[in-house]
């Protein structure tokens, strides 16, 4: 029985036959839906017993994601850079311009391919960058190179659901404005004395920063407790666009 349609003392014969019948294209509609969305698992590398529950399949899911991980990123310049959104990407601009930050190059990360222009600071050990990627659109970055090479990153992104490696820190600030980051970055890790930064440094203490955290997410993987909060998280930002 496709569903409890209940006593039809007003309708005609013809009306409740109607009545059952689009209750049960409804149903046969799901289940080609469930059917098809199976499928499309099973290729993607879902195993039957993957899908007898919630855990097992975020498990699972993680264990994909992880084997896509790949081995290094390398960045490669660019000479320009169409930016997915425009408007968005102006204000980062002028607002780093109006911080004292100079802007530099562009680059595009390989194999993964999102866009990173990088913008250096006016004080020693602190740079920015403006990145471009497909799941998170335009936004902010700043950074604090400290004495031991480590790298401390605050960008204005919500929380992605996944945990972050201790050493090299990524911290979503929401949806602030880069003055914001910049205060953020130096009341945590204030700028040490010297030069600032240059283009080659940034590009390098970015580059090893990304690479370390690829080869430490590779060894830990991903729970299903961090995929099931990372498509939560996915599914709120969308229900808002």
């Amino acid at each position: 029985m496709f569903c409890d349609l209940g006593p039809l003392p007003n309708l005609t014969l013809p009306v409740a036959l109607a009545v059952v019948g689009t209750a049960a294209g409804y149903w046969v509609e799901k289940q080609i839906r469930l059917r098809i969305r199976r499928r499309r698992l099973m290729k993607q590398g879902f195993s039957p017993s993957d899908l007898t529950s919630k855990d097992r399949a975020f498990k699972k899911l993680g264990e994909i994601l992880v084997a896509k991980i790949p081995q290094r990123i390398s960045f490669n310049e660019v000479d320009s850079h169409s930016w997915s959104e425009p408007a968005k990407y102006e204000q980062a601009k002028a607002a780093f311009e109006s911080l004292g930050f100079q802007r530099s190059s562009s680059f595009v990360a390989s194999p993964q391919e999102w866009v990173v222009e990088f913008w250096l600071g006016p004080r020693p050990q602190l740079w920015a960058k403006i990145i471009d990627s497909r799941e998170r659109g335009v936004y902010s970055e700043v950074s604090v190179t400290n004495s031991d090479g480590t790298t401390n990153s605050f960008e204005n992104t919500e929380e992605c659901g996944l945990q972050h490696r201790e050493k090299d820190k990524w911290v979503h600030c929401g949806l602030v404005a880069p003055a914001q980051l910049v205060e953020r970055a130096l009341r945590e890790w204030p700028a040490g004395c010297g030069e600032p930064m240059k283009l080659a440094e940034c590009l390098s203490a970015y580059e090893q920063s990304v690479n370390e955290y690829l080869a430490w997410r590779r060894s830990v993987g991903i729970s299903a407790d961090e995929m099931k909060r990372t498509l939560e998280l996915r599914k709120k930002r969308r229900s808002r666009a």
